[in-house]
């Protein structure tokens, strides 16, 4: 396990980082009607991205700091802590990154579904939690 960093942040901040991970989940979804070998491992490269943006913006929104390390693994037992669900949803997604980032091998269909619905589950809850009152969904502002 890493030493945790942690870097603070305002609702700004929250609300910036949950804007980036709409927009990292659209074109993970859009990235998704695409076939072909590789095709997978775009879309759940991606996905990860919109994970690890939507944890920051969850964290900042519920403690005012997220993790600032390079251990995603840490950031989801960051996550964790303040909510068990989303730290596992980002724990599926953080198993998927080295493969899709780094591997050589192509990503399953089943691995590219798994880690759109993590991302859309963290994404819909960093927006649950990072938008105020009459601004739209998602990526809105």
């Amino acid at each position: 396990m890493s030493p945790e960093r942690l870097r603070r942040g305002t609702p700004a901040d929250a609300r910036n980082r949950r804007i980036i991970a709409a927009r990292y989940l659209e074109v993970a979804d859009l990235a998704a009607t695409e076939e072909g070998p590789g095709a997978n491992n775009v879309v759940v490269g991606v996905a990860v991205l919109a994970g690890i943006a939507a944890s920051d913006a969850i964290c900042v929104a519920a403690t005012g700091s997220r993790y600032a390390g390079e251990d995603h693994a840490e950031a989801a037992r960051v996550l964790a802590r303040t909510d068990k669900k989303l730290g596992a949803e980002l724990s599926k997604l953080i198993r998927l990154k080295p493969g899709a980032h780094y591997g050589s091998t192509f990503i399953s269909d089943s691995d590219r579904i798994r880690a759109l619905r993590a991302a859309a589950t963290l994404v819909d809850a960093a927006t649950s939690r990072t938008l105020t009152p009459g601004t739209g969904p998602r990526g809105s502002t």
